[in-house]
């Protein structure tokens, strides 16, 4: 709790039992993360919202069609959200889609003047992130649960990045044309498939600077800064040493409004020194 909400900045906005809801400092949703206390580390479900609450309906028709086991999580067991569904990808990632979600105005003290602003940045955490902007699941067969992203949930292949061998090493998908809200990486460790990281949208590039300069004061372990190739977004990552799980810090990147994209396709030999490549732990990584 104390590196989500004193180091990264978010903000609680309620407590259920042993679970604490939070959402950035320009999010009008009651929450995008919640922590829940728990013996040992890991993710319980990763959510997204449709566009209209009929689609949630019709999401569970075709992952039943798929072949899909789903569950429905009646109104109000999550606190702050409307009915939803939960299912497990074909390779295992735990999934969930929703559609409605209470928009609890932030205590009076903290609230921002701005009407299309949901905090003061004079009275919350000064490197705050504004929102969430995308995750990163690993998964031993990548390439196939990024298909079914496609062909399931509806996701567009924005970029995609092969292995010299001709393997597809990522697939960055996205459901509304942000340049990525899903990056799917081929990973064949003990851990997979799971969850590598939370990506959290600050206003630029300086803001890296003062995330980290944050983290040192509180002692939380970082890693590199630098600007991917893949989504030009520059970066900057932490990491909770209670769960051992990493936040990315994220000057956001491109949006794709072409509705004719063409995914842009990488290869390992198109990375030398004529592109950006980021440093995360030592280890160099081209997304």
């Amino acid at each position: 709790m104390e590196f989500y909400q004193d180091a990264v900045g978010f903000e609680e906005t309620g407590r259920e039992g042993e679970t604490i809801y939070l959402r950035a400092v320009d999010e009008f949703d009651h929450h995008s993360i919640s922590l829940t206390e728990a013996d040992e580390p890991g993710v319980d479900h990763i959510a997204w919202q449709t566009e209209d609450a009929d689609s949630v309906q019709g999401f569970a028709d075709r992952l039943e069609d798929d072949g899909v086991e789903v569950n429905w999580i009646g109104a109000g067991d999550e606190l702050g959200q409307g009915e939803a569904i939960r299912f497990e990808t074909p390779t295992g990632h735990p999934f969930e889609i929703y559609h409605e979600m209470e928009k609890p105005d932030p205590p009076e003290e903290k609230r921002s003047r701005l009407k299309n602003r949901v905090y003061s940045p004079t009275a919350t955490n000064p490197v705050a992130p504004d929102k969430i902007d995308h995750i990163q699941i690993r998964d031993p067969n990548a390439h196939e649960c990024a298909q079914w992203m496609q062909d399931v949930l509806g996701c567009d292949v924005i970029e995609q990045y092969n292995l010299e061998d001709g393997s597809r090493w990522g697939t960055f998908v996205s459901a509304c044309g942000n340049k990525i809200e899903a990056a799917v990486i081929q990973d064949d460790s003990e851990l997979s498939p799971g969850l590598h990281h939370i990506a959290c949208l600050v206003d630029d590039g300086n803001a890296l600077f003062a995330a980290n300069d944050a983290m040192k004061e509180q002692e939380v372990p970082t890693d590199g800064f630098g600007q991917h190739s893949i989504s030009r977004g520059k970066f900057f990552y932490a990491h909770d040493e209670a769960s051992g799980h990493r936040i990315e810090f994220n000057d956001g990147g491109y949006v794709t409004y072409d509705p004719n994209w063409e995914p842009v396709t990488w290869n390992e030999t198109d990375l030398d020194e004529r592109q950006w490549v980021g440093v995360v732990g030592g280890d160099t990584v081209p997304y």
